[in-house]
Parts: structure tokens; C-alpha cells; sequence
């Protein structure tokens, strides 16, 4: 079970395999939405609505793997916010910030994270998401390592 990143859906969208090259692997990732092995946070659909573009409306049509937070995942949260204060951002222009709830979908419910972030060393401004993973016992992943994980060839 997977719990992705808004920076791994943009930059796999985006970046390193657009769905106009890599059709297939998009493909590949709709069987894991079909098996229900792939979820997100409702945060991460919501910061992919700021950029309108096309992977919001691949996200969009997939809207029921992106969950609520359920009284598990907000104690995750609390104690993320507690103990990781270079974690939280000082401030966000719309209030959404997405990387709490995928760490803590990821801690509560046992899934793998998946993120486009690198880890950061300790005179960071901000620590990311694979640093948080690594402190509260997460295994974090990025896109590659996923398509590894599941075997997919292209």
C-alpha cells in the first residue's frame, strides 16, 4: 500500500514520465488505484487544484483515493507537529499543506510513502518529508522505486 506526494504525482506527471511518453505507466498506476493499493490525502488533491492543469484532472477523476484524515492520522499529525517543528511551514498562502497528512496517512495505516522530496541534511531550514519518514519508522519511497517495487517494465 501506497500513500503518494503531491511532489511525486507533479514531478512523474510533469518531469521524468509524462503520460504522452510513458502512457503505459499511467496505465500501471491506475491497476494500483483499482486494487486499492494506491491513496492519498484530500491536502494533496487539493494542492494539485492550485495548478489546474492536467495531472489535477487525472487526480480529479481518481477523487476517492484522496482521504480524509480519520482520528488516527490527526494524532499522527499532532505528534508530527510536535516533534518536528522545522517540519511545519511558517505559513501557507491558501492553508494547505499537504506533507503532514501523507507522512502521517503513511505512519498510521502501515502504507509506504512516495515523494518527489530529497532528504535534507541537519542545517536545513525546513526538514522534509523522507527526513520524517526516516525518524518515525516510514519506509519513503520515490516514483522509480515504486515502478520498482511492483515490477512494472516498459
Amino acid at each position: 500500500m501506497y500513500c503518494i506526494d503531491t511532489s511525486a504525482l507533479l514531478h512523474g506527471w510533469r518531469r521524468d514520465y509524462p503520460p504522452d511518453v510513458f502512457h503505459s505507466l499511467w496505465d500501471q498506476l491506475d491497476e494500483l488505484v483499482r486494487q486499492q493499493k494506491l491513496f492519498s490525502s484530500v491536502e494533496v488533491l487539493f494542492e494539485l487544484e492550485r495548478g489546474g492543469d492536467d495531472i489535477y484532472r487525472w487526480a480529479k477523476e481518481r477523487e476517492h483515493i484522496f482521504l480524509e484524515a480519520d482520528e488516527e492520522v490527526q494524532k499522527v499529525i499532532g505528534t508530527i507537529v510536535d516533534n518536528f517543528p522545522l517540519f511545519v511551514p511558517p505559513d501557507s498562502p491558501d492553508g494547505i499543506w499537504a506533507d503532514a497528512y501523507v507522512v502521517a496517512f503513511g505512519a498510521a495505516k502501515k502504507w509506504m510513502v512516495v515523494t518527489g522530496e530529497k532528504p535534507v541534511g541537519p542545517g536545513a531550514r525546513r526538514i522534509k518529508i523522507p527526513n520524517v519518514c526516516q525518524a518515525m519508522g516510514v519506509e519513503c519511497i520515490d516514483f522509480l522505486q515504486l515502478i520498482r517495487k511492483e515490477g512494472w517494465r516498459f
